[in-house]
């Protein structure tokens, strides 16, 4: 009830103006993901530094999803920037991963309870501040849609995710994921880009940073620097 609870004709009024405002880049990936929606199958991972107007794409995308009566999950790694999507959330929260972590661990969801039912009729799920956190955090979730998406009509086992489309994004140069006395191997063996999903995962870019094209004359310079 919480995720369908949305004025739908409100949100289709508000998609218009979101369109109008996005970039070329951010038209190309909106684009390419709303179209995976469409034909439920896709990975994606965006990747953008900050800057770019990467949550207000994510806005773009939960509205026109929204607006159609479908249902959007946009989780996070960090809470703090859980605040920044509409009704974001953690993912371990979201999701019940573990704290403690390893190639083993599955989410503590139950097949057929509401937990399971809530990702099943999702349309899509966006995932931000992805290299914050371990892989085997995705390589869960992985296991647990396969578990719960097998018994229904949109399941497919050459997917990855049973076939729910499911976007990452952030920027690799920002923080990794920590990992205790771990030596720099550890921490890029740690990382999504090292994971069996990685491969099946296509990757689109925001490049055009808005802050240097809003910024004063007297500051334009440092904020370039800043951005490099």
């Amino acid at each position: 009830m919480e995720e369908l609870n949305f004025d739908v004709n409100a949100l289709a009024n508000e998609l218009g103006g979101y369109l109008e405002k996005l970039t070329n880049e951010q038209k190309f990936a909106y684009d390419q993901i709303i179209g995976a929606v469409s034909g439920n199958m896709g990975e994606f991972f965006l990747y953008s530094q900050g800057g770019c107007r990467k949550t207000f794409l994510w806005s773009t995308i939960s509205c026109s999803i929204r607006s159609k009566g479908d249902i959007i999950l946009n989780v996070v790694s960090s809470e703090i920037a859980a605040l920044l999507l509409p009704n974001g959330r953690t993912a371990h929260s979201r999701f019940k991963i573990s704290l403690t972590i390893n190639e083993d661990s599955l989410c503590s969801i139950k097949q057929g309870s509401p937990l399971a039912r809530l990702r099943s009729k999702a349309k899509l799920i966006i995932w931000d501040e992805a290299p914050m956190i371990s892989k085997y955090c995705y390589e869960t979730l992985d296991k647990c849609l396969r578990d719960i998406l097998r018994c229904s009509d949109s399941y497919n086992a050459h997917l990855p995710f049973g076939g729910k489309v499911v976007v990452f994004g952030r920027d690799f140069r920002q923080i990794l994921s920590v990992i205790s006395r771990g030596s720099r191997q550890d921490i890029i063996q740690s990382s999504i880009n090292s994971s069996y999903l990685w491969h099946n995962c296509k990757v689109l870019k925001l490049t055009k940073n808005m802050r240097l094209s809003l910024g004063e004359n007297n500051n334009i310079q440092e904020l370039r620097n800043f951005a490099k």
